[in-house]
């Protein structure tokens, strides 16, 4: 997974500053700090929004990119191995071209790459990523659910996360991807007391 180079207090790997910590220029901290405050206020009064909302937005974008990155990479394995025409036609499509992540969804379930849950969780993350896209300003908050519970809520956001990392995981096992990294840091859910179902899930590989 790529780091984020710009800025943080990393570990410079190479170069003359090797092992020394990386620090953002005073003109990126200049631009960082110009965009924060642009975003603060479209936040604050074009669109209100309250703060957890604009995390949520953030969240939902990460995990469909990642959910739909791994759909994508198994759709090319699929069709390279043992597809017939049309999958290898369908895979062209996606590399030349626009196919949107519910077809991409739909054609890994066709063909039983995909559970019916599996397929639930992702299509639920991508209809309310599209929601928040899709949003106009109003005054009151967006009553927002998740498998019918308000989604701006520790049950909703805990399930979401466990739910969307046993689908990449699902995914990447088929393509035969691996990544260091989860979608839910190691131990935090143990130590945040999360449902001990959703810890043994997290911890089972």
């Amino acid at each position: 997974m790529r780091r984020a180079l710009r800025f943080g207090a990393h570990e410079v790997d190479k170069g003359p500053l090797a092992g020394g910590l990386h620090i953002a220029t005073r003109q990126y901290q200049r631009f960082f700090g110009e965009l924060t405050y642009l975003h603060l206020y479209l936040n604050s009064r074009l669109m209100p929004t309250e703060p957890e909302e604009v995390a949520m937005f953030g969240v939902l974008a990460n995990l469909q990119n990642l959910l739909e990155h791994e759909c994508e990479t198994l759709v090319q394995h699929y069709a390279t191995h043992q597809g017939n025409a049309n999958d290898q036609q369908f895979a062209a499509r996606i590399s030349s071209g626009y196919v949107s992540f519910k077809s991409k969804c739909d054609w890994l379930l066709a063909r039983t790459l995909i559970t019916q849950d599996q397929w639930d969780t992702m299509d639920e993350i991508r209809r309310l990523r599209n929601d928040y896209v899709h949003a106009r300003p109003r005054a009151g908050r967006r009553r927002h659910k998740y498998r019918g519970f308000p989604l701006l809520s520790q049950r909703s956001i805990r399930r979401m996360f466990v739910e969307a990392e046993l689908a990449l995981r699902a995914l990447r096992a088929k393509s035969g991807q691996k990544l260091k990294w989860a979608t839910v840091p190691p131990g935090y859910a143990s130590e945040r007391r999360w449902p001990a179902e959703y810890v043994q899930a997290l911890k089972t590989k």
